[in-house]
């Protein structure tokens, strides 16, 4: 019996042709409204326009992109009431994951979890914008891994790549001033100690004010535009 398998090149392909594309996005080489231009694009990864295509449907699918008839594919634009749903989603997906982490999370885990927030501390001293940012989000991701949820985690990983997306538009300066360390530490505390009610408390403070940070540039953003 012949055997099968023979679109796996082919998905190899579109996995990095899309991988590609979402990193022009996040890194803000790609523009909100900008429309994709697939012969392009396709003419600089060396691929042809088949795998392009496919990958910007698979990025419709994921939110970073939106097709218009007869136009194309263009790069989301963001309103003021997505990102609030986003960082209030933000706020209920890492409460629970906190929540799961006081009961579940090993001493091991807790110093592995110390260990990502020095490395948070020496990236925003480093004044390295998308290294801050990852290093950021990886803490937050830590503090998921430990709920033990793997759908859960999951569910961090899929709103993360629009959280990337809205802090590379607009320009979301972040740096050690004023940076919420001690909150930070506070919310470390509260895990080791296994206090839920603090830990939930904590986590919702740092992503509400992420959050108004946010919406700060947004605003920022919309009347320079005006």
């Amino acid at each position: 019996m012949e055997q099968g398998f023979h679109a796996v090149p082919t998905l190899t392909l579109v996995t990095q042709v899309k991988e590609q594309i979402q990193r022009a996005i996040t890194n803000g080489e790609l523009l909100p409204n900008q429309r994709l231009v697939e012969g392009e694009i396709a003419q600089k990864l060396g691929v042809s326009r088949g795998p392009v295509r496919e990958a910007a449907r698979q990025l419709e699918q994921s939110g970073l992109l939106i097709s218009l008839p007869r136009r194309g594919f263009f790069v989301r634009q963001f309103e003021a009431r997505e990102i609030e749903d986003l960082y209030e989603l933000r706020e209920w997906i890492e409460a629970a994951a906190v929540e799961s982490a006081v009961q579940r999370a090993t001493a091991d885990q807790h110093q592995l979890l110390r260990a990502t927030h020095k490395n948070l501390i020496a990236r925003a001293k480093s004044g390295q914008q998308s290294e801050l940012i990852e290093a950021i989000i990886e803490f937050h991701r830590s503090i998921c891994a430990l709920s033990g949820n793997a759908r859960l985690l999951r569910l961090f990983d899929e709103m993360t790549v629009e959280v990337r997306q809205i802090l590379s538009v607009l320009g979301v300066n972040l740096d050690e001033t004023g940076y919420p360390v001690e909150a930070q530490e506070s919310l470390l505390d509260a895990i080791e100690a296994r206090d839920g009610r603090r830990a939930g408390k904590e986590i919702r403070n740092l992503v509400a004010q992420a959050g108004k940070e946010v919406m700060h540039n947004y605003r920022r953003r919309q009347a320079a535009a005006d």
